[in-house]
């Protein structure tokens, strides 16, 4: 893969440094970057001159990556021993973590039934979505319109998780593919129909046995009550409303949109509804796709990685996809007996020497217009301009599902932090930040009560 020449040293100590004054549209948005090795059951934030500014400790490895949340506690999907789905992304822990490093929330989500795995979206009430397998037998898909099954199915599903206490949670909303199917194969069976009459339905006869859509991407637009997720077996992205109950949510009615459950928008591969054949494929294996925050330069939009990981053995190349859904302020417009649009992206970024490899992988869209991206294969995180030259970058040392980043509203100095050496009950030395909790030394639950005093955490 070919790589801008920016790389610096990664300096492997705990310390927290200076970095420059506010971002212009040539230089690196400020904050975090949060970096979770695939194979490590550390987290760690890395300012802009690579210092690692704090690690987290986990269960196990993650199953994607790691969420810094408004006040600086964290939340990071992880592996759990034992899980009944034992495939790629397989996750099933969720722990969270205060300000100060310690754990607070330890909930596991793996059952005969259900498991956790790869991303999650944290929302502005606290709840976490998180995307989970669900397991229906061989007979369950036949009598559904499946043909040819002879082994159990996996439809994933989108479930909402209230946190309770320590170890415990409550689901207070759910979704499922399994409630919006559809099938021309046997009129005698549930929802048969013209696949192509039903872009807002699964056809049932798509994709693999056991791990059917392969799901590895949530997020959240808290200005539209949507949720966007990514499946990467079907090289395709959905949009359904939050807005509903977990009742309306299984029906085709209700919410918002009116339309309960159903996908009220999908892109990317528009075969996948009888719209379109594989010259109109966009997506060739796709991850990490997620709404361009409102107030950003394309707000509202929708960013997904391409891995681009084609039929064959040869002409893989990876992009990053940018597109204007046709939103028109309840749900989003499709002529008829056409796919959604758009015809093309909004943008695209195109390196020809550049895959990220086949699994994994994603970009975030920064404030200033730059555009943060992650190849996971070799741990490779870069930020690009709107011209597209790459203004900052990090060599992980190993593979990275994607590297988001955090940052203050309002701080473009982090030198309140210098020389603040120290990490979870470690004690700093000449930490400027005080001795803010009056226990007597400054240590790094003094540098979180300031950055509590300053501000509010931002990302993805």
């Amino acid at each position: 893969m070919l790589r801008p020449s920016l790389a610096g040293t990664l300096r492997l100590f705990i310390a927290i440094a200076a970095v420059s004054n506010l971002a212009t549209a040539q230089s690196p948005w400020n904050g975090l970057t949060t970096i979770s090795p695939n194979n490590s059951d550390t987290t760690t934030a890395i300012d802009l001159d690579e210092n690692v500014v704090m690690t987290w400790v986990g269960a196990d490895r993650p199953s994607s990556f790691a969420y810094i949340l408004p006040d600086g506690s964290m939340i990071r999907p992880c592996r759990v021993d034992g899980g009944f789905f034992n495939v790629g992304g397989a996750g099933g822990r969720l722990q969270k973590f205060d300000p100060d490093g310690e754990v607070v929330w330890d909930y596991r989500m793996a059952d005969a039934q259900h498991q956790q795995h790869h991303d999650i979206a944290v929302l502005p009430n606290g709840n976490v979505l998180a995307i989970a397998w669900e397991l229906r037998t061989a007979s369950e898909a036949a009598a559904m319109g499946r043909v040819n099954t002879t082994s159990d199915i996996w439809p994933d599903a989108i479930i909402e998780l209230k946190p309770v206490g320590f170890d415990d949670a409550e689901v207070v909303w759910r979704w499922s593919f399994w409630d919006h199917l559809v099938q021309d194969v046997d009129p005698t069976l549930p929802n048969y129909g013209e696949i192509a009459d039903h872009p807002e339905l699964f056809d049932i006869n798509l994709g693999p046995n056991g791990d059917w859509q392969h799901l590895n991407s949530v997020d959240y637009d808290p200005v539209r009550d949507h949720i966007v997720i990514s499946a990467r077996t079907l090289s395709e992205l959905y949009v359904i409303d939050h807005s509903t109950t977990t009742e309306e949510a299984a029906s085709h009615s209700g919410g918002n949109s009116g339309m309960g459950g159903d996908f009220l928008y999908r892109w990317g591969n528009p075969q996948n509804y009888g719209r379109g054949d594989e010259g109109d494929r966009q997506f060739f294996v796709m991850h990490g796709v997620n709404w361009v925050d409102h107030g950003f330069p394309g707000g509202g939009n929708i960013i997904g990685f391409n891995n681009g990981d084609m039929p064959g053995s040869s002409n893989d190349r990876s992009t990053v996809i940018e597109i204007t859904p046709p939103f028109n302020g309840t749900t989003y417009d499709v002529p008829a007996n056409m796919p959604f649009a758009p015809s093309e992206p909004a943008w695209e970024y195109i390196d020809p020497d550049f895959y990220g490899g086949p699994i994994q992988c994603g970009a975030f869209r920064l404030p200033n217009g730059d555009t943060l991206i992650t190849a996971n294969n070799d741990g490779y995180v870069f930020e690009i301009a709107p011209d597209e030259s790459t203004v900052w970058d990090h060599d992980a040392p190993n593979a990275v599902a994607r590297g988001p980043r955090f940052w203050i509203a309002g701080l473009d100095d982090w030198s309140l932090f210098a020389d603040c050496v120290s990490g979870p009950g470690v004690p700093a030395i000449d930490c400027p930040t005080g001795d803010y909790d009056g226990d007597g030394d400054v240590d790094f639950h003094d540098a979180g009560l300031l950055q509590r005093k300053i501000g509010k955490f931002t990302g993805p």
